[in-house]
């Protein structure tokens, strides 16, 4: 795992069961997130599964969440319902929809801006401080200025993450 070799530099110490099996996007993820703003971190990043990566403020890797993604719920829901359409995520003007379209896409966008807040405040309840909270993929734009709670959207963290860990391995050899 010379992604991992590389992302292990970063943290302190990797505090899941078995750091094989974290995905190298989130290792990627909190390599650039630990390098770019204050621990502790809450790390969201939205695509097909929406993953949550928490690092405490001593850069310890703590583990995390993966959840459903809204694409991948959306596209389940449609496949089985009979008069249900494909939607575009784009910021609904309003939460109250008049049409089945807005209905979906509030649906779709407004429980998972919901479900980032209170993640959020969960995981500061658990650690017992403020987090800085961070998102990017492909779908944290449309969800993130529906939240609540503040989240720094940031559409370059993996390759901001891969770039480090490039440097760092490229000096090594």
């Amino acid at each position: 795992y010379p992604l991992m070799k590389g992302a292990a530099d970063f943290c302190l110490a990797w505090l899941i069961d078995n750091p094989k099996q974290l995905g190298s996007d989130q290792a990627v993820d909190a390599v650039a997130a630990i390098n770019s703003y204050p621990a502790p971190l809450i790390i969201i990043d939205m695509g097909t599964a929406t993953t949550v990566s928490v690092v405490d403020g001593s850069r310890n890797y703590l583990g995390g969440l993966i959840m459903t993604g809204m694409k991948t719920a959306t596209d389940a829901l449609i496949q089985r319902t009979a008069q249900l359409p494909k939607i575009d995520f784009e910021l609904p003007e309003s939460i109250i929809g008049t049409n089945t379209i807005d209905c979906m896409k509030n649906g779709a966008l407004y429980s998972n801006a919901c479900a980032l807040d209170w993640i959020i405040e969960r995981i500061e309840e658990k650690l017992g401080e403020p987090c800085t909270a961070v998102a990017t993929g492909g779908l944290a734009e449309a969800v993130v200025p529906l939240c609540r709670r503040e989240i720094i959207l940031d559409k370059d963290l993996l390759i901001k993450g891969l770039a480090i860990i490039y440097r760092k391995n490229k000096k090594r050899s």
